[in-house]
């Protein structure tokens, strides 16, 4: 059976729920995520020179987890991470339209995107190594994109996502659903779902429970 793309990022709120271990799912992930041996294909979308800086707070010995990765996508390839591939930017954003991505959780979606609809139209697709082609399915998990500002990493409640990342993640969304591609959202996520509190009306604030406008 053809693999389904499951995202995968750091919100405590569903990551725990990602398809772990099922084989109809390729895990797509971040190696600094606390489960990183568990996940398939990997990416470190930062600048190597910023990465080597201590204030970039990578686990110890990261660049020998990097090298570990069976497949790994960074901005380019690096004699420093021999294992790297670039990521195929150029392609995705011919594919997408627009030059827009503000997470690595939003590259890996991109990629998603670009990888199934280059499949349905009988382009030729990017695919990396071995890897078999999908269904027209993406999951994501641990993604809410709900936070306003960070705590400092040395916090036990370091925040690892931004509330401004969120509409470029639904921007892809509504792209990927535009397309046919079913993309699962869990419950508990933020994405995509009204926000009723704080909207003014005057002087008033009333709160919306499901939708603008509507009290009830």
């Amino acid at each position: 059976m053809p693999r389904q793309i499951a995202i995968v990022g750091l919100s405590q709120s569903t990551h725990e729920d990602a398809p772990w271990g099922d084989d109809d799912w390729e895990l797509w992930g971040l190696p600094w995520d606390s489960m990183w041996e568990l996940i398939d294909v990997h990416f470190e979308m930062h600048p190597l020179e910023l990465l080597k800086e201590p204030e970039a707070y990578r686990p110890p010995r990261y660049f020998d987890r990097l090298n570990s990765l069976s497949i790994l996508y960074m901005q380019k390839e690096y004699s420093d991470v021999p294992n790297a591939m670039a990521y195929p930017l150029a392609e995705v954003i011919n594919t997408l339209g627009v030059d827009y991505f503000n997470s690595s959780i939003s590259y890996m979606l991109g990629l998603a995107i670009h990888r199934i609809k280059s499949y349905r139209y009988n382009d030729k697709a990017f695919i990396a190594r071995d890897t078999p082609l999908y269904e027209s399915k993406i999951g994501l998990w641990g993604v809410d994109m709900a936070n306003i500002t960070a705590t400092h990493p040395d916090d036990p409640s370091f925040k690892t996502e931004f509330e401004y990342q969120r509409p470029n993640m639904e921007y892809l969304i509504g792209y990927a659903r535009g397309l046919g591609i079913e993309v699962y959202i869990p419950e508990k996520s933020p994405l995509c779902k009204f926000q009723g509190e704080g909207i003014p009306l005057g002087t008033m604030y009333p709160t919306y429970p499901k939708r603008y406008g509507f009290l009830t």
